[in-house]
């Protein structure tokens, strides 16, 4: 439990919002994190993580009107630091405005969705969801390290498919060897992973394996171990 005089430096390397960006990327980050690394510094007796919770809990309010006003009436935050924290927020929110879903019906798409996988010295596992029309709402990466169904947490898959309303999802995970035939364990966790989204009432479309400049859909070699009736 972090408590609230510990320093950021006096935190284990997996709760530093910094180190889990460059270990897991930006969409590891819970929103107090988020906003930790665009905060930046704490105060006195106040950690950024802790500083951050406060600004999550005003942001979140659904009665709170999110303003330069309300956020420098909490401890910590100047108008600058408000300022900077309305900038990213307005950000986001013209990009959300602009942004189109993208349809995925081909595995070459999710392959080009997936670079950061292509040059990894480590084996990193990622989830690609889609809402009804096979458009893309979301992505996740689900695992680091060795993928085996045995240490897999399959809520790590299904829990974001649900957040999300998605109706079908990919799997992509890189190998580091630049190999890109699938493993008897890459067969295997296809096949159950399938058998757990058929009982889950979502679809998986594809498992797809990726290195530098090839990928192997398992889908279009192995179509027995994915949902036969779903289209892609």
């Amino acid at each position: 439990m972090v408590t609230k005089k510990q320093a950021i430096k006096d935190l284990a390397l997996r709760y530093r919002p910094r180190e889990k960006v460059r270990e897991q990327g930006l969409q590891a980050l819970n929103n107090s994190e988020l906003l930790a690394l665009v905060i930046s510094s704490g105060q006195k007796n106040w950690n950024v993580l802790e500083l951050a919770k406060k600004v999550e809990k005003q942001i979140f309010s659904p009665t709170s009107n999110v303003n330069q006003q309300s956020l420098t009436k909490i401890f910590g935050i100047g108008e600058i630091l408000a300022n900077k924290i309305l900038a990213s927020l307005e950000l986001g929110q013209r990009l959300a405005q602009k942004t189109k879903y993208e349809r995925i019906d081909t595995p070459n798409k999710i392959f080009e969705l997936s670079m950061e996988l292509h040059h990894k010295k480590q084996e990193h596992c990622l989830a690609f969801y889609l809402n009804g029309r096979q458009e893309l709402i979301g992505k996740k990466t689900i695992a680091i390290g060795g993928l085996n169904f045995n240490f897999l947490e399959p809520r790590y898959i299904f829990e974001p498919a649900f957040n999300l309303g998605a109706s079908s999802f990919i799997l992509v995970h890189n190998h580091p060897s630049g190999n890109v035939e699938p493993s008897d364990d890459d067969l295997l966790l296809t096949k159950k992973i399938t058998a757990i989204a058929n009982l889950m009432g979502i679809k998986l479309l594809d498992h797809l394996i990726v290195c530098k400049n090839n990928f192997f859909s398992i889908r279009e070699h192995f179509a027995e171990l994915i949902n036969a009736e779903a289209e892609f």
